[in-house]
């Protein structure tokens, strides 16, 4: 799963969603000036777009980066991007309380209470989940009705710890070539539903048009516990 989510990530379909990323971190108080935890770093891709970013700033971004899956950080530690990688649950994180001022969630839960302690008072929140339409070109070869993911976001929305700045809506359409069709399949939950018959129909299709949908929300941290 991590060396699909590699391939097709490098191969540049959701550069719209690491602009959106790199924009909104860009618009904090301390742009890239400032120390961050991906929490779910996977393979390194939006670490590595982060790192190129500040570079061309001529930026001190530090970099952290966490994940359960060994396979994937062992991946993202080949991008020699000079970031603190570890393997560990979002439940437990390795770090000192106030010890980073941005925090970024792609795709994967978090505890706020843990999310919270490592944050500095006032750190900032960057939160990734699907839209409505995400890859519902994908999905209608596998189920009869979209049924939409609703991310992450209720169990920070409702956390006293974190209060909601902003919300971007980030949308385009990708057009998915070859054996990057079956790197999509591989690196969401939906493998898991599709039935073999479906994968191969997807395996053989010489292309895919899908809608990408995310919602980027922004949240600050009110305190620290």
């Amino acid at each position: 799963m991590m060396r699909s989510r590699q391939r097709f990530l490098n191969g540049g379909y959701y550069q719209t969603l690491a602009d959106g990323i790199i924009s909104g971190l860009k618009q904090t108080p301390f742009g890239f000036n400032q120390t961050l935890l991906d929490i779910g770093c996977g393979e390194g891709y939006y670490l590595n777009q982060l790192h190129d970013a500040a570079i061309n700033d001529s930026a001190n971004l530090q970099l952290l980066g966490l994940d359960i899956s060994k396979a994937g950080v062992r991946l993202a530690a080949k991008r020699k991007l000079g970031a603190q990688l570890v393997v560990d649950s979002a439940y437990k994180i390795p770090l000192f309380a106030d010890s980073v001022d941005a925090v970024l969630s792609i795709f994967s839960p978090i505890c706020p209470n843990e999310t919270a302690r490592v944050l500095k008072v006032d750190g900032i929140l960057i939160m990734v989940g699907p839209g409505e339409e995400h890859l519902t070109g994908l999905t209608s070869h596998i189920y009869e009705q979209h049924e939409p993911h609703e991310g992450n976001f209720k169990i920070t929305d409702e956390h006293s710890n974190f209060t909601l700045l902003e919300q971007i809506e980030i949308k385009s359409v990708v057009t998915v070539k070859g054996s990057d069709i079956f790197d999509l399949l591989t690196m969401t939950p939906y493998y898991w539903h599709s039935t073999a018959e479906q994968q191969q129909q997807l395996a053989v299709l010489d292309q895919l048009i899908t809608p990408i949908h995310f919602y980027l929300r922004v949240y600050k941290n009110n305190t620290s516990e």
